[in-house]
């Protein structure tokens, strides 16, 4: 048997940052750049310890962004779910591929997690504004090289 190297307070500290950044205002001329801090958290923990954080931590987060979002109660929930059991099914070749390769995989799957919440708020009347989501999936893409080793350093030292 394996000993995990996995500080439950790590997941906790990052989940909270990823929380507080999601709700930093920024200028509306930036809003639409907004990584999705939450979900590459997800994915993050996901890929490292997938025996650990599973679709309960999906579900966790997603509930979290429902209510602080002010959105309709489970969507951001069901889009949360998807996206985890994405990466749970390529999990072991995700971990594999190099960085940059990851990036363009991240961008997929936050574009995913976004066009399911804004087609499901659209189909509850709530109007946005065509594929301007892709803005918010490429700058989490271009943000995963520095969550990947800001958390890693996080968890090495907290271990």
């Amino acid at each position: 048997m394996v000993a995990y190297a996995f500080s439950w307070l790590s997941l906790v500290i990052t989940f909270i940052l990823a929380a507080t950044l999601e709700m930093l205002s920024l200028p509306d001329m930036l809003n639409s750049f907004r990584p999705e801090w939450l979900v590459l958290t997800l994915v993050y923990w996901l890929l490292r310890y997938p025996e650990r954080v599973g679709m309960a931590a999906a579900v966790v987060a997603g509930l979290v962004m429902d209510v602080m979002a002010g959105s309709y109660f489970g969507i951001h929930m069901l889009a949360m779910s998807v996206i985890s059991y994405l990466v749970l099914a390529m999990q072991q070749r995700l971990k594999m591929f190099p960085v940059v390769q990851q990036s363009i995989v991240v961008f997929f799957i936050v574009g995913i997690e976004l066009m399911v919440v804004y087609s499901l708020r659209s189909a509850l009347s709530v109007v946005d504004s065509g594929l301007d989501y892709l803005w918010q999936a490429l700058a989490s893409a271009m943000f995963w090289p520095v969550i990947l080793v800001l958390y890693d350093r996080l968890v090495f030292a907290l271990r």
